[in-house]
């Protein structure tokens, strides 16, 4: 069995400190709770733009390079590896990531620790709107970390809106994918646009690969809160934050919950194993629409 946890809280967009502090006290909440993994959202640690993001405001690109720390030799890395020592608790967070070779690079970035110390991080790689005039992409590494309960693979936010990237994770093992979001809102109801599309993708990953999902995003003005727990069976809402500030804490049985939806769920039909890869060629291959993923030189038209 495992404790899991996630985390919505409105992230302070213009002081670090304040967000940290803000962490300590969900970090303290779920250790009570004795859970094995609390989960935060995208930039919890260092937060998120002012402007909305279909405007860009150079001063937003400021204000992230003056908080970005680089990973894990950063001061606020370091404290959350003392916490989650302290604790014995995972923590995963989203945070600005300042490069380590290029003093002008900076990435979006998602951090796992745990009671063992630093175990690894993601670098964003699908970066909507403005987002990508501020921060860097990254490789594409899509990595799965072991820990204590279950393999979990790291995503962020939008990445979530491309089935690829969870498929990747499912197939290198992950039992739990792990997506922390600051995905945005305009109205706080079930009915706001971007909420049923949030739901839709998050739903949608658990189901297709039957695994673990975990959400945590920001709670506030213009975001949609709804930190969450899904199963990996049609529809499974193991626990949830709504729209508030709060914690979302489930008790699961990770391997049992996995083995059942692949052996009764959708009709007995395992998800993974029935895939054809081999029909599945195209996928990769680049076109005259998209050809940054291959040799432009190759494509015609």
């Amino acid at each position: 069995m495992a404790i899991l946890s996630s985390v919505s809280f409105e992230i302070s967009r213009t002081s670090k400190a304040s967000n940290l502090s803000h962490m300590e006290g969900f970090i303290e909440q779920a250790v009570e709770q004795n859970a094995d993994l609390v989960v935060f959202p995208e930039l919890a640690l260092t937060g998120v733009p002012l402007q909305p993001m279909q405007t860009f405001d150079p001063n937003d690109a400021t204000y992230q390079h003056q908080v970005a720390e680089p990973v894990p030799e950063g001061p606020s890395t370091q404290r959350l590896i003392e916490l989650a020592k302290k604790g014995d608790i995972y923590i995963i967070w989203g945070m600005a990531e300042q490069s380590s070779e290029r003093h002008d690079v900076l990435y979006n970035t998602v951090v796992l620790v745990g009671p063992e110390g630093y175990i690894g991080k993601y670098r964003k790689v699908h970066q909507p709107l403005t987002e990508r005039l501020m921060f860097y992409p990254g490789t594409g590494d899509y990595p799965v970390y072991e820990t204590r309960f279950g393999r979990l693979g790291l995503m962020c936010c939008f990445d979530k809106a491309y089935p690829e990237v969870s498929r990747l994770l499912a197939l290198k093992g992950a039992q739990v994918l792990v997506c922390p979001t600051a995905w945005p809102a305009l109205e706080p109801n079930e009915d706001d646009s971007d909420v049923k599309a949030a739901n839709v993708f998050s739903f949608a990953r658990a189901l297709e690969n039957m695994v673990f999902f975990i959400d945590s995003c920001m709670s506030g003005e213009f975001a949609m809160g709804h930190s969450r727990i899904l199963g990996p069976r049609p529809m499974q809402v193991c626990a949830t934050t709504g729209f508030e500030e709060g914690l979302a804490v489930a008790n699961v049985d990770i391997e049992d919950e996995i083995v059942h939806a692949r052996l009764f769920a959708m009709g007995g039909s395992d998800l993974l194993k029935d895939r054809k890869p081999a029909t599945y060629k195209g996928l990769s291959d680049p076109n005259p629409y998209n050809p940054i993923s291959g040799d432009i030189g190759q494509i015609e038209g």
